[in-house]
């Protein structure tokens, strides 16, 4: 599935494209005209303009997505400062976005509100039709954004819908993060070790990581019973609830209660998401809390504002004096060198060895090497001075100024130091392009590395369905068409292997549904498929059938040992005849993909099956006696043989019974009699030796002496063959 994500990077977005990613689905993002960051790995394409610019239309006709995200009340790209213009914005880049999204045909576009619509505190839970009644302006903002979608989902073909998601709290990243009430609170904690709480004040938060999954749910289901939705735990919790879990982590944080006013409540009702929707809650508050104030406390610096950074740095008059005395290190330096050097040049004067050294001027050439242009024009005046100054210990002001070997010496002096100046800060400067030019092309090898591991892992997954086609839509025909060769009861048998062998498992199990609570193992490829037993209470496994009823395949995402990996059914006037369960899964073919091939499957095997089923149908005045349930001597031959086979396989275990009595009885009678104990997976018929025999599915010895002792009590004695 295509999916177009409007709304900037933040913990939130990052979290849904990353789960979508792993879905296999394809993520665009436009992040508005203020983002200028690299591109996320799992993002297909981004595009960086505003929601109203006219070039929205050409990016829809690129991508073609199935469906449309706007997070609207969690989009990072409103804060919200200036209320005026951001609603402004808000407004009409959603009717932009609509609007494309009208011209472009979108399947499904989803606008996702949150709390903030409601002011008034309720007694109860919210329901999802109740009038919103927001009353700030940032809560305006988002109702008329659920009004502008309403008027287009009634006067458009364009199918909306609104998903409003209740307080909800995330681990910040950063300031500009920490808007929900827990990493407000956490942060305060954090900066001032006192918390000042509402305890009138009462309302549900759900985890990013849970909103999550119940978004991505929300994202692909395949019709919608409503317009409106509401996302939430309806969990209730206050302020001082909040402040005594982070207390409980910081025994050093001070709680001040400044209960005022009647009390007040804002929870969301999910009543009506969690009838059609999968929402399973792993972040509980005693959990999460904690962790969110730990990592604030770890990271305090990235939760600072500005001033408060320079505040806890240092004031402005040190900043400065700092950069100051930075600035002016290298003037000091030159200064306290000039001193010995000028020494040693008073020394050399008139020594034998070091008369005809300069050393004014080596002085010169070291701080033109080192520190460049400036430092050598600096180093090179105070060289004239010392020169200047040791001149007249034995000549007048006047002769020094009149001599011309004072200006060649000082023209000498000048040259080289700005020569020598000059060349370090070409080179300097070259050398920094260079290093900066290194950076860009560093940074583009590593956007290639990840290109050529994205190219190079698809051609894999295609090199290798072109090579094997082990889960090709070829090779699957291929396989099935075989069901289509087997005898006509072993269809269901065989069924279990050619679905593990598709998806890659040893462990596959096909469960007849018996009524309305309990199926009847059938068929299994291992003992890890049986693990559930040979019948089972299906009903009691809700989160398994709530997919399974609703047409979809069922992915134990808890892992939950109760419950199979996966699970699908084979269906008949769209109701569940035959539950598969697969077990020993693979973590990789966990994929919408993969259940995309078992829904494939299903409607393969129930072909086939209904191809048998209808050739068995035509054939019943031939296989069983007339007027009863026994299968002629042939008939049960042959159903004896297709067990058999199967139980050789490792797929069933059954057990033929003789059944014999005292008395004489018709053949309608011994079927009346016998029909009325067994199970409906069970049968009756004639063996070759002409006595009446029993064919139990599913069991053993020790399982049929249930069945030996009932029918004792009848007077008929049932020995195994």
């Amino acid at each position: 599935m295509k999916v177009f994500i409007v709304g900037k990077y933040n913990t939130f977005t990052d979290a849904l494209i990353r789960k979508l990613h792993k879905e296999n689905d394809t993520v665009y993002v436009l992040t508005g005209e203020k983002y200028y960051g690299k591109k996320p790995h799992y993002v297909f394409e981004q595009y960086t303009f505003s929601y109203s610019s006219d070039s929205i239309t050409e990016v829809l006709d690129s991508v073609q997505p199935d469906v449309i995200l706007f997070t609207g009340a969690y989009d990072s790209n409103f804060q919200w400062f200036n209320i005026r213009n951001e609603s402004m914005h808000y407004l009409s880049g959603l009717i932009n976005i609509i609007l494309s999204a009208e011209n472009h045909k979108v399947k499904n576009f989803i606008y996702l509100s949150s709390h903030q619509v409601y002011n008034s505190h309720s007694e109860s839970l919210i329901p999802v039709d109740a009038k919103t009644t927001a009353s700030d302006y940032v809560g305006i903002a988002i109702a008329q954004g659920e009004d502008l979608c309403r008027h287009f989902s009634e006067t458009t073909g364009l199918n909306i819908h609104i998903l409003r998601i209740d307080h909800m709290y995330k681990t910040p990243k950063n300031l500009e993060e920490a808007t929900d009430t827990c990493s407000r609170l956490c942060l305060e904690a954090v900066k001032k070790g006192t918390l000042t709480v509402n305890e009138n004040l009462t309302f549900s938060m759900i985890n990013v990581a849970d909103a999550v999954f119940g978004v991505y749910d929300f994202i692909h289901a395949k019709e919608y019973s409503q317009f409106t939705y509401q996302l939430s735990t309806s969990e209730a919790i206050t302020e001082l609830k909040i402040a005594e879990i982070i207390r409980s982590v910081d025994s050093s944080i001070t709680i001040q209660d400044e209960t005022a006013g009647s009390k007040q409540q804002l929870i969301l009702d999910k009543a009506d998401f969690l009838n059609e929707f999968h929402l399973k809650i792993f972040h509980t508050y005693e959990k999460t809390i904690p962790e969110i104030y730990k990592h604030i406390k770890r990271n305090k610096k990235n939760y600072l504002t500005t001033a408060e950074k320079n505040k806890e740095g240092s004031n402005k008059f040190i900043n400065r004096l700092k950069a100051l005395i930075q600035a002016m290190l290298p003037f000091v330096e030159n200064c306290i060198l000039f001193l010995p050097v000028f020494m040693i040049n008073n020394r050399a004067v008139g020594s034998r060895y070091f008369e005809k050294l300069d050393f004014f001027l080596l002085y010169v050439l070291l701080f033109a090497g080192v520190y460049g242009t400036k430092q050598a024009i600096f180093s090179a005046v105070l060289s004239t001075a010392g020169y200047f100054f040791r001149q007249l210990y034995f000549r007048t002001g006047m002769e020094v100024l009149i001599d011309y070997n004072t200006y060649l010496w000082i023209a000498q002096l000048f040259i080289v130091a700005m020569a020598v100046g000059r060349l370090r800060d070409s080179t300097k400067s070259i050398s920094y392009e260079k290093d900066e030019e290194i950076t860009f092309l560093s940074s583009q090898l590593e956007d290639l590395v990840d290109i050529n591991e994205s190219n190079n892992r698809i051609k894999n997954i295609y090199q290798n369905r072109i090579l094997d086609y082990d889960d090709s839509l070829v090779k699957i025909y291929g396989i099935t068409s075989e069901l289509d060769s087997l005898e006509a009861g072993a269809v269901l048998f065989y069924a279990a292997d050619i679905i593990g062998r598709i998806l890659g498992t040893d462990d596959v199990a096909i469960y007849q549904i018996a009524n309305g609570d309990y199926c009847r193992l059938f068929s299994a490829t291992s003992k890890q498929a049986k693990s559930l037993g040979k019948s089972v209470k299906y009903s009691a496994m809700t989160e398994m059938m709530t997919a399974i009823n609703n047409k979809q395949v069922y992915i134990n995402k808890t892992m939950n040992e109760d419950y199979p990996l996966m699970a699908s059914a084979i269906y008949r006037s769209d109701k569940p005849i035959e539950l598969i369960m697969l077990w020993g899964l693979p973590f990789e073919n966990m994929t919408v993909y993969h259940c995309n091939l078992l829904t494939v499957l299903g409607y393969m095997i129930y072909n086939s099956v209904e191809r048998a089923d209808r050739y068995l149908d035509a054939l019943a005045t031939t296989r069983f006696i007339a007027g009863t349930r026994l299968l002629t001597k042939d008939a049960f031959e042959e159903l004896h043989n297709t067990y058999q086979d199967a139980m050789n396989k490792g797929f069933t275990e059954y057990i033929i019974l003789s059944a014999s009595s005292r008395y004489a009885m018709t053949y309608e009678q011994w079927s009346q009699k016998l029909s009325s104990k067994l199970r409906f997976s069970d049968y009756l018929g004639i063996d070759k030796h002409n006595r009446i025999c029993i064919l139990l599915t599913n069991s053993n010895i020790k399982d049929a002496q249930f069945i030996v002792q009932r029918f004792a009590e009848m007077d008929i004695i049932c020995t195994p063959v």
